[in-house]
């Protein structure tokens, strides 16, 4: 009876040590998963608890999902090797704090998602990314935004599209200066006790905001119904105004902004970078034609040369060869005699 239950019992600790191998193993196995999505190499490892940016990953990434991790803290290193992503998730983790020189190796960034983390401001060198067009940093409390942007070098570099500020409490909307691209903002869910409407003078093509869930007054809530109106953009996301207006309070003409030399500014900032890409692309155009021109005299020359060549090759073959005649091997041949030559047959 005694040996039975301990052979049971030893049963029992081999099928749960089995167990618990097996659990730890499908664990420690997981990997990212690779794939292509719009013909850009993507790495997913989400869901994975990482608490540090993996560094074993493919070189190439372009797309890059590190979301729902347990990521705290990023270095200056975390992206050294990850030069070419496009394209950067980093939303539902635990990032409290961004080391200096973090995003400096992604030249190439265009997209970052820093949702839903524990930011108290947004990373300053994001603006000066240069083909950085989406930002995403909701869901953050950035009690410390305002006076970091006191610092922040205007106009940014970063051309921006699309600006995702929504529940992050803050009082006003962010000072960026000019950002002539920026055609939608997100900033619902935030207090906006102190919202200014002279800051969209600065979003010459502003088309999209989103101010629902706000607490601006009705003076702000009409003049930028307004302001949107008169740029011929949808009002659908900013708050029904209720109430009337007293002149006193929020004063004529309501479209200050369209009018002010800020925003005739940011128009003229935006046609000039439309006019520089256009010379750009010219000069692209036109480089390319005269590579093209160069290649294609290039081989003209080269063809024409070996034809010459092949020519001269030809007329030495055809040429009648001269050949030491046989009679200048007699022995009692004076040295002062000439040679003789004999023509060759043809």
């Amino acid at each position: 009876m005694e040996l039975r239950c301990l052979l049971l019992n030893i049963v029992f600790i081999s099928v749960v040590n089995a167990m618990l191998a097996f659990g730890t193993t499908s664990q420690d196995d997981r990997r990212c998963s690779y794939g292509r999505i719009e013909k850009l190499t993507r790495i997913r490892c989400h869901k994975m608890d990482l608490k540090e940016v993996p560094q074993n990953l493919k070189t190439s990434v372009e797309v890059l999902d590190l979301s729902f991790n347990r990521i705290k803290k990023l270095k200056s290193g975390s992206f050294q090797r990850y030069s070419d992503i496009k394209f950067l998730m980093l939303y539902e983790n635990m990032i409290l704090s961004v080391e200096p020189g973090t995003f400096a190796p992604l030249t190439s960034l265009q997209e970052i998602d820093l949702s839903s983390n524990g930011l108290t401001s947004i990373p300053v060198e994001l603006f000066s990314m240069p083909r950085l067009r989406n930002l995403y940093v909701d869901s953050n409390e950035l009690k410390g935004l305002h006076q970091e942007l006191q610092t922040l070098e205007k106009p940014i570099r970063a051309p921006l599209e699309y600006l995702n500020v929504a529940n992050c409490e803050l009082d006003d909307i962010p000072d960026l200066g000019t950002l002539p691209n920026l055609w939608q903002l997100n900033a619902s869910m935030n207090p906006l006790k102190e919202f200014s409407i002279d800051k969209l003078a600065n979003l010459c093509h502003l088309s999209v905001i989103d101010l629902t869930r706000t607490q601006i007054s009705t003076c702000d809530c009409h003049q930028v119904t307004n302001h949107l109106m008169t740029m011929g953009a949808n009002p659908k996301y900013v708050p029904v105004c209720m109430g009337a207006i007293d002149s006193d309070v929020c004063p004529l003409p309501y479209n200050r902004t369209v009018d002010s030399s800020t925003f005739s500014s940011c128009l003229a900032s935006a046609e000039l970078a439309e006019t520089r890409s256009f010379w750009l692309f010219a000069a692209g155009c036109c480089g390319g034609v005269a590579l093209v021109l160069l290649v294609f005299c290039y081989c003209v020359y080269r063809w024409r040369k070996k034809r010459t060549n092949r020519r001269l090759s030809q007329s030495i073959e055809n040429r009648k060869r001269f050949v030491i005649s046989p009679r200048n091997a007699i022995n009692n041949r004076l040295e002062d005699q000439p040679l003789h030559c004999d023509t060759a047959s043809a």
